[in-house]
C-alpha cells in the first residue's frame, strides 16, 4: 500500500532509509567487481548476460518516473503525480521498484528517474537510458560534418553518461529514439542548408557521381526548383523534388545510407569516448526503418533497436518486421517499446490522438500483452522488450495530444491487475530456452476464410480475423518488407496484404502523389492471361484494372506507413464454377512499393485445406 504524503519523515523512517541506502551501496559495490552486461549467443539463439553470468529475456518499463510535479499539475487534465501518493521520491522508488519486480519486469527503460530507483535498496534492476544525442543537437537534419553539431553531440553524451557510467547495472544507451529518418524531409532539409555545409556538399557530389554531371539526365528523375537552371546554380541554392514516373528516389535513398554512416559512426564515438564497457543499442526505430539505414548501423551498434506498433490490437504483429530487421543487420534485436489500450479504463483516456492498438477490456489488453510478449520471445534473435509505459496518460491528453491508457497503473497509482497479474505469471527465460518451433504457412495447406473476409477494414483490425498463422504465404525474396495471407471460400480466394509503405508528400514540388508513383500490387494466376494490377497506398482510393477483383485498401501518408490491402479474385479467375476442398491453386504475386524502391514477390502452388 503507497504512504500517503506526511509533513517529514519520523526518526525511524530516516534510520530505515539511512540502512536501505547503505544496502544499496554494497550491492552496487559488489556488482562493480563483475563484468558488464554482454550479448551471447547460443545455438543460435541471442541472449543478454548478466555481470553475474546470467542469461536473461529484459523485460522493461519505459518512463518510470514520478509524473507531474505541484507545479505541472493541472487538475483540469490530471495526470499521474507520484507526490499525492508518497512523501519523497525516496519512498516512491522503493514501492514502484517492488512493484515491478513482483511483476516480473527486470530492466528501467527510458525516460524514467533513474537517480532516486539507483539509490533504492530495491534496485537490483538493470537501466537502459535514452541519450537522445542526435535529436538534441539537429541530428541527421543539420549538417553532422559541423564541427558544431559534433561538439553538441557530444556535450549530450557527456552530460547524460558520467553519472551513470560507473553503475554496473547499466544494459547500454539509446542512443536517439524514434528519428525516424524520414527520406524525403532529410533530403530537402539538406540542400537547404548554406552552400558551405558539409552534408549539402556531399549530397552534391552524389548527384554528379550518380548523373555523371549531367544536368539533363538528372532532370529525367528530378524536378529543381525555380532559379535552379544547372549545376552552377544548384552549387549555390535550391532544392530538387522527385520527377513523378523517374527512378530519383533511389539516389535519395543511396543519401539516406550515406546519412546513417555518418550518424552511426559519430555516435559510437561519442559513446565510446565516455563508456567503453555498456552496449551500444540503436536509435529505436520508429514502428519502421529504411533497409539503407538499418543497414549502416550494423558496424556500430551491439543491438539494433526498434519500437513496435502491433499491427492488430490482440498484440499480434507481421512476421517481416523483426526478421527482415535481423537479416539487414545481423544483430541482435531489442524492442525500445510496445504497448497496448483498452476502451476500458480508469484514468478517463479516450485513445484516439493517434493510430495505436486499442482493445475493448483490460482484459482483452492483457492477452494482447501476453501474445506480444509471447511472440517476441519465440524469436531467437530478440533479447529483450520495454512496455510503454508505467502509468497512464493524463485524461485529455499530454503536451502533443496524445491519450493513451499506456500504464501499467491508472494516473491514480491504482495497478491494472489483469495486465500485472499476466506480466507476473510468464517465465520469459524458460520460454525463450524452449526449443524454435518452425511457425505453420500456407504450403501446408490454404485455410478456409472467415464469415466476411474483408469486413471492419479499419486500422488494427484489418485482416484480423483471418488465419495469419496458416495463411501466410512465405515470400521468395531475401528481405521482405510485407506479409501476404491467404484464405478461401467456394466462391473465392482473398489475398491480404500487409506492407510498410513509406511515402512523404515533401518528394513532390506540389505535394502530389501520382498513380505511376503509388505502390503496385499484381497477381498473376495460372492460366488467366494477364497480371491482375493494383495501385494501393498514399492513402487514395485503390485503382485495379481487373472489374472481377474486388480491392479494399488502408494507407497513408507522411507519418502513416502502413498499407494494407485485402484482394478478392473469384472463382472463375482460376477457371473454376467454385473451389472445394483438396483443389488447388498457383499464383504468384509482387509488391513493388512507393516510386519502386522495394520490390517484394510471393509464389507457389497451394492446396485448398478445410477446417
Amino acid at each position: 500500500m503507497p504512504l500517503l504524503k506526511n509533513p517529514g519523515f519520523t526518526a525511524v523512517a530516516a534510520l530505515t532509509l539511512a540502512l536501505g541506502l547503505a544496502r544499496a551501496v554494497a550491492a552496487v559495490e559488489s556488482l562493480s567487481l563483475h563484468p558488464p552486461f554482454s550479448i551471447q549467443q547460443q545455438d543460435n539463439t541471442a541472449w543478454l548476460v548478466r555481470p553475474n553470468g546470467e542469461r536473461f529475456f529484459s523485460l522493461g518499463v519505459c518512463c518510470v518516473n514520478t509524473g507531474a510535479s505541484r507545479k505541472e499539475f493541472d487538475s483540469a487534465n490530471p495526470g499521474y503525480a507520484a507526490w499525492r501518493h508518497y512523501a519523497d521520491s525516496n519512498l516512491w522508488a522503493n514501492a514502484t521498484l517492488r512493484r515491478l519486480k513482483g511483476w516480473g519486469f527486470t530492466t528501467i527503460g527510458g525516460w524514467s528517474d533513474f537517480q532516486p530507483l539507483r539509490h533504492s535498496p530495491e534496485a537490483d534492476v538493470a537501466f537502459a537510458p535514452v541519450l537522445h544525442i542526435g535529436s538534441t543537437a539537429g541530428a541527421p537534419w543539420w549538417d553532422m560534418w559541423d564541427p558544431k553539431i559534433v561538439d553538441r553531440m557530444d556535450a549530450v553524451a557527456r552530460e547524460q553518461i558520467l553519472p551513470l557510467r560507473d553503475d554496473p547495472r547499466v544494459i547500454g544507451y539509446y542512443s536517439d529514439n524514434e528519428i525516424g529518418w524520414w527520406n524525403a524531409i532529410l533530403f530537402k532539409m539538406t540542400l537547404e542548408q548554406a552552400p558551405a555545409s558539409g552534408q549539402r556538399q556531399r549530397l552534391i557530389e552524389l548527384l554528379r557521381q550518380t548523373y555523371r554531371t549531367n544536368w539533363t539526365e538528372l532532370l529525367r528523375d528530378f524536378e529543381p526548383a525555380p532559379g535552379v537552371e544547372d549545376w552552377e546554380t544548384f552549387g549555390r541554392h535550391g532544392v530538387l523534388y522527385l520527377r513523378p514516373g523517374g527512378d530519383g528516389i533511389r539516389v535519395e535513398r543511396r543519401f539516406l545510407g550515406l546519412l546513417a554512416e555518418r550518424y552511426y559512426s559519430l555516435v559510437h564515438a561519442i559513446i565510446r569516448k565516455y563508456d567503453r564497457r555498456a552496449l551500444i543499442l540503436g536509435d529505436r526505430y520508429q514502428s519502421f526503418y529504411y533497409p539503407e539505414v538499418a543497414r549502416a548501423c550494423s558496424r556500430y551498434v551491439d543491438a539494433v533497436s526498434s519500437n513496435l506498433n502491433a499491427s492488430w490490437n490482440d498484440g499480434l504483429f507481421t512476421r517481416f518486421y523483426v526478421d527482415t530487421l535481423h537479416r539487414l543487420t545481423g544483430k541482435p534485436v531489442l524492442i525500445g517499446e510496445f504497448y497496448l489500450a483498452a476502451r476500458e479504463n480508469r484514468s478517463g483516456n479516450k485513445n484516439n490522438r493517434g493510430v495505436y492498438p486499442v482493445a475493448a477490456t483490460q482484459k482483452e489488453r492483457a492477452v494482447g500483452f501476453r501474445n506480444t510478449l509471447q511472440s517476441l520471445v519465440k524469436i531467437p534473435c530478440v533479447i529483450g522488450a520495454d512496455w510503454f509505459q508505467y502509468y497512464d496518460q493524463p485524461t485529455h491528453g499530454r503536451y502533443d495530444g496524445e491519450n493513451f491508457n499506456f500504464g501499467l497503473v491508472d494516473i491514480h497509482d491504482r495497478p491494472y491487475e489483469a495486465l500485472t497479474t499476466t506480466a507476473s505469471a510468464l517465465d520469459l527465460a524458460n520460454l525463450k530456452k524452449q526449443p524454435a518451433r518452425a511457425r505453420p504457412d500456407a504450403s501446408q495447406g490454404v485455410p478456409p476464410a472467415p464469415r466476411e473476409p474483408l469486413e471492419h477494414f479499419e486500422p488494427t483490425v484489418a485482416l484480423k480475423r483471418w488465419d495469419r498463422e496458416r495463411g501466410f504465404v512465405n515470400p521468395v525474396s531475401e528481405f521482405p518488407l510485407a506479409d501476404l495471407y491467404v484464405c478461401w471460400d467456394k466462391k473465392a480466394v482473398y489475398l491480404g496484404l500487409y506492407a510498410q509503405d513509406v511515402v512523404e508528400d515533401v518528394f513532390y514540388k506540389d505535394k502530389t502523389v501520382r498513380a505511376s508513383d503509388r505502390a503496385e500490387w499484381s497477381v498473376s494466376i495460372s492460366g488467366f492471361a494477364k497480371p491482375i494490377r493494383v495501385r494501393i497506398g498514399a492513402g487514395l482510393e485503390p485503382i485495379v484494372d481487373e472489374p472481377a477483383v474486388r480491392v479494399m485498401n488502408i494507407s497513408g501518408i507522411n507519418g502513416n506507413f502502413r498499407n494494407i490491402a485485402c484482394m478478392e479474385l473469384p472463382a472463375k479467375l482460376f477457371g473454376r464454377d467454385q473451389f472445394k476442398r483438396g483443389g488447388a491453386i498457383e499464383f504468384g504475386s509482387v509488391l513493388l512499393t512507393h516510386c519502386r524502391a522495394y520490390r517484394v514477390e510471393w509464389k507457389g502452388r497451394f492446396t485448398l485445406r478445410g477446417n
